[in-house]
């Protein structure tokens, strides 16, 4: 194929990027090619693979600008609660309530692909360190002010609360529980392990 010249390298990444979001809510997660985003995007074959090396470092670069996307806003909303469980809680539901809203994320919660699409996420630096700086602004201050359990470290708190997240999204559990019923009980299940006891009414 021609392809169409861009001499900025970050724009031709966004336009790859561009195009695998077209791809992925035309074809969906499991028939989205590389032939498909570079055709889409009026680049080679070769230019995609030398930018993502492979089908799912394309894939998890576009989740990865998707999850930014979906960070930014959770960061605006959390801005209203001012304790570490709360920013922890509301976060999680603030996620379960908007992935599934999302174009390119929606698109690793299809029943088949859930497997594939947690140990993508799962493996991802990337993917923990947008967690990470959601609960950064509220988790160090917390430390400072013995709020935390003692030793707890933020990656690997990270990685705690991205697998609960993946498991909800997987199976979001009864339809008769409530968002309320929902919070009350991440806030009992969630909480223990982080806080200090009494860390969350302080």
């Amino acid at each position: 194929m021609t392809e169409k010249p861009t001499t900025d390298p970050a724009s031709g990444r966004e336009r790859m990027l561009d195009a695998a979001e077209s791809c992925l809510q035309r074809f969906g997660l499991a028939k989205t090619t590389i032939e498909d985003v570079a055709q889409a995007s009026g680049l080679s074959r070769a230019t995609v693979y030398r930018q993502f090396g492979n089908r799912d470092g394309l894939l998890l670069a576009v989740a990865s600008r998707d999850a930014e996307r979906t960070a930014a806003d959770a960061e605006l909303f959390l801005q209203r609660f001012d304790d570490v469980g709360s920013w922890i809680v509301e976060g999680m539901l603030f996620c379960l309530r908007e992935i599934p809203k999302r174009p390119v994320l929606s698109q690793f919660l299809a029943p088949h692909e859930l497997g594939a699409a947690s140990r993508m996420v799962l493996t991802s630096n990337r993917m923990l360190a947008i967690g990470a700086e959601i609960l950064r602004p509220m988790f160090e201050p917390a430390r400072r002010e013995g709020l935390l359990r003692q030793n707890l470290e933020l990656d690997s708190l990270m990685e705690w609360v991205l697998r609960i997240l993946m498991s909800y999204l997987a199976v979001p559990g009864p339809p008769s529980r409530t968002e309320e019923e929902l919070r009350m009980l991440l806030r009992e299940m969630l909480l223990p392990p982080v806080l200090e006891a009494g860390g969350a009414d302080r």
